[in-house]
C-alpha cells in the first residue's frame, strides 16, 4: 500500500473562466496560467476531505507470473513442429496451384501477398531485441486522460504510484475530460491519498485530443507516459519503458500491454490473443526499423520536447477539411515518426481492460478503424521516406483491408460457383479457408507457447468475426472519417 504519510488539509484550485478548465493541486505548485489561453487563473483554497484508502493489489508480482507461465516442454515442440508443417504445406499448395492462377488470379495473388506478409512479420520479429537497460532515469511525467472511467481511475492512479519510479522523478497529471459520472470525484478521493497527484477538470467534454494536449502543457518530465485510465503498470514498467529515450534519435515507446480482464468471456478471450499478436508480432516487426506505426494510449511514452514541436499540428488536425477534436495516438505517433524513430519494448508490461460487451466492443472498433485510416493515409506522405521494408508494409496495410471483402465473396462465393458449373462437381473454396485456418492457428498457437494461457482457441472467434462483420466495417469508418468520439466508455455513456 502506498500513501502519503502526512496529508494536506487544504489545496489550490486554479480556474481559467475562459476556457472552463480547473487545476487542483495539494503538494505540487500551482500553475500560474491556464495551459491553452495563457490566461491568469483565479485561485481558491479548498479544504479537503479526510483521505481514504485507495486499493493497491498486494499480489502484483503474482499476476505477472499468472500472465505467463512456461507451457510443458513437449507442447512447446509440438507447436513448433505444427507451425512449421503448416507453412510448409501452405507453400506446396501455392506452388501446386501456380499453373491454375488464371482460374481466381485475383484471390490467388492475393493470398501469396498476405501469406507472405503474415510470414514475413515473424521473421522480423525474431530479429527484435528491447531496448537495454543502461540505467537512464530521466524526470517522467505519467499522464491520465479520461472520461467516465468512475469503476478504474483510483486504481489506475495507485497503480503508478506503486509501480515503483522514484517520488522525485516523476509527477502524475489526471485530466477530466468533462465526465457524467462520479470520475471527478474519485480523482480527487485519489488525490486526497496521493497529494502529489494533479487533478484538471474539463468543465465540458473536448475530446481526448484536448485532454492529452492539456496534460503535455502541464507536465515538466523530460519523458512523458501517458496511461489510460482502465490500464495498470506493472512493477518497473516506467522505469524499462523509458531506456530506449538514451538514444536521441527516439521520440517514442510502445509498452506491452495485456487484457487484465480475459478470463470474463469469450470476447475479452478473443480480445487477449489478438493484442499479444499485434504486440509480439507486428509492433516488434516495425521495431527493427524504428517505425511502430502506433503508440497506443493505454500505455506509452514519448519525449516531451518532440510532441510539444507538433502539438499545434496535431490539435488542429483537419479530416476533408474539416477541422475537429481528431488527434488521437495514431496521429500523433505519425507526426513524431516523420523525423525520429518510434520502438516498442515488450519488458515494459501493463494490463488494460477490454470490453466485455459487444456492443461496446463494435463501437471500439468503429474508432479504431476511422483512427487507422486517418494515420496510415497520412503517413503515405512521409513513409516512403523511411527503409523501404516498414513503407511497404505500410502502403500493403493500407490497401489489403480494403479490398479484403470483396476477395472473400470472391473465394468463398463466386470462384465456387464458377467451378462447380464448370466441372458439375461442388466447390467450396477450401484453399482459401485452409489459408485462413491456418494462419489463425499459427499465431494463436504462438500465443499459448508464449504465454500458456489456454484460451488460445479464442483466436479463431477472432477470425470467424472478422469476416463476417468486422472486415465490412472499413467501409463504415471511411463514410464517417470524420466523425469525432471518445470511444469505449464514452461511446457506452452517451
Amino acid at each position: 500500500m502506498s500513501h502519503a504519510s502526512e496529508i494536506a488539509q487544504t489545496a489550490t484550485r486554479s480556474r481559467c473562466a475562459a476556457c472552463k478548465i480547473n487545476i487542483q493541486v495539494v503538494d505540487s505548485p500551482a500553475p500560474a496560467v491556464c495551459p491553452f489561453c495563457h490566461g491568469a487563473l483565479d485561485h481558491t483554497r479548498i479544504r479537503m476531505p479526510e483521505p481514504e484508502k485507495v486499493e493497491v493489489e498486494q499480489d502484483v508480482e503474482d499476476h505477472v507470473r499468472r500472465l505467463y507461465r512456461k507451457p510443458p516442454i513437449l507442447l512447446v515442440l509440438g507447436i513448433g513442429i505444427t507451425g512449421i508443417m503448416i507453412l510448409a504445406w501452405m507453400v506446396l499448395l501455392q506452388l501446386n496451384n501456380i499453373e491454375h492462377y488464371w482460374y481466381a488470379p485475383i484471390v490467388n495473388v492475393y493470398s501469396l501477398i498476405v501469406g507472405i506478409f503474415i510470414v514475413s512479420r515473424f521473421i522480423l520479429a525474431a530479429y527484435y531485441t528491447p531496448p537495454q537497460r543502461v540505467g537512464f532515469k530521466p524526470q517522467v511525467s505519467v499522464l491520465v486522460p479520461c472520461m467516465n472511467e468512475e469503476a478504474s481511475i483510483a486504481r489506475s492512479i495507485a497503480r503508478i504510484y506503486a509501480e515503483g519510479y522514484p517520488d522525485e522523478l516523476r509527477e502524475v497529471i489526471c485530466v477530466n475530460d468533462g465526465s457524467t459520472d462520479n470520475t471527478l470525484q474519485e480523482m480527487y478521493r485519489a488525490q486526497a491519498a496521493f497529494p502529489k497527484l494533479v487533478v484538471v477538470d474539463f468543465e465540458e467534454n473536448r475530446g481526448l485530443c484536448y485532454g492529452m494536449a492539456c496534460s503535455a502543457l502541464l507536465a515538466h518530465g523530460e519523458v512523458m507516459v501517458y496511461v489510460d485510465s482502465d490500464t495498470f503498470l506493472m512493477p518497473g514498467a516506467v522505469e524499462k519503458l523509458v531506456q530506449g529515450f538514451v538514444d536521441p534519435t527516439v521520440a517514442g515507446i510502445a509498452g506491452h500491454t495485456d487484457v487484465e480482464n480475459a478470463r470474463t468471456n469469450t470476447l475479452t478471450k478473443m480480445q487477449d490473443v489478438r493484442y499479444f499478436f499485434s504486440y509480439k508480432i507486428m509492433k516488434a516487426a516495425e521495431s527493427v526499423f524504428g517505425t511502430v506505426s502506433c503508440l497506443p494510449g493505454c500505455f506509452s511514452a514519448y519525449r516531451r520536447a518532440c510532441v510539444l514541436h507538433v502539438l499545434d499540428d496535431w490539435m488542429h488536425e483537419k479530416v476533408f477539411g474539416q477541422e475537429g477534436n481528431f488527434g488521437d495516438d495514431r496521429s500523433l505517433t505519425n507526426l513524431v515518426l516523420q523525423d525520429y524513430r518510434v520502438l516498442y519494448d515488450d519488458e515494459a508490461l501493463a494490463t488494460t481492460i477490454a470490453p466485455d460487451d459487444w456492443k461496446v466492443y463494435i463501437k471500439q472498433q468503429a474508432r479504431w478503424m476511422r483512427s487507422s485510416l486517418r494515420g496510415i493515409i497520412a503517413g503515405t506522405k512521409f513513409l516512403w521516406r523511411k527503409h523501404p521494408v516498414p513503407a511497404l508494409s505500410w502502403y500493403l496495410m493500407m490497401f489489403l483491408p480494403i479490398v479484403e471483402p470483396f476477395i472473400m465473396i470472391q473465394a468463398l462465393l463466386v470462384v465456387p460457383i464458377r467451378q462447380t458449373r464448370a466441372t458439375g462437381e461442388l466447390a467450396f473454396g477450401g484453399s482459401y479457408i485452409f489459408g485462413v485456418f491456418a494462419i489463425t492457428l499459427i499465431w494463436s498457437l504462438y500465443h499459448l507457447q508464449k504465454t500458456g494461457r489456454t484460451h488460445w482457441w479464442s483466436g479463431f472467434v477472432f477470425t470467424f468475426t472478422y469476416i463476417i462483420f468486422f472486415s465490412w466495417q472499413i467501409y463504415y469508418a471511411m463514410i464517417t472519417l470524420a466523425t469525432k468520439s471518445w470511444g469505449t466508455r464514452g461511446a457506452k455513456s452517451s
